[in-house]
């Protein structure tokens, strides 16, 4: 006997929607978009002014100059620029989920 003749259909419930929280997302990215935008923007300062300060949270915060300092100010610069393009990937990478989910929402055609 074939079991596709025999077999009764279940009712499902509607599946829900998927793109309910995609402005969570949106926002969230426009916000570390936004405070990535502004640390680039120290880097430039701190660049062109020649003194860099440290972003400890912890103790004091120490002032490096290019002229006086000059291995110590490049460092410095290296690990805040890295830092700061990971909270800039970080900021895309919520948009783009953002982006996809908000894409969800919209029926095919």
């Amino acid at each position: 006997m074939n079991q596709k003749r025999t077999r009764v259909r279940l009712p499902h419930p509607k599946p829900g929607k998927t793109g309910r929280g995609a402005w969570v997302f949106l926002l969230i990215g426009g916000v570390l978009l936004a405070l990535t935008a502004l640390l680039g923007w120290t880097l430039v300062s701190a660049l062109l002014e020649g003194v860099i300060v440290t972003r400890n949270r912890a103790g004091p915060k120490l002032v490096y100059s290019q002229l006086q300092q000059p291995t110590q100010f490049y460092i410095e610069l290296l690990w805040q620029g890295t830092s700061t393009l990971l909270l800039g990937a970080l900021a895309v990478a919520t948009l783009w989920i953002g982006r996809v989910l908000m894409g969800a929402q919209k029926k095919p055609r």
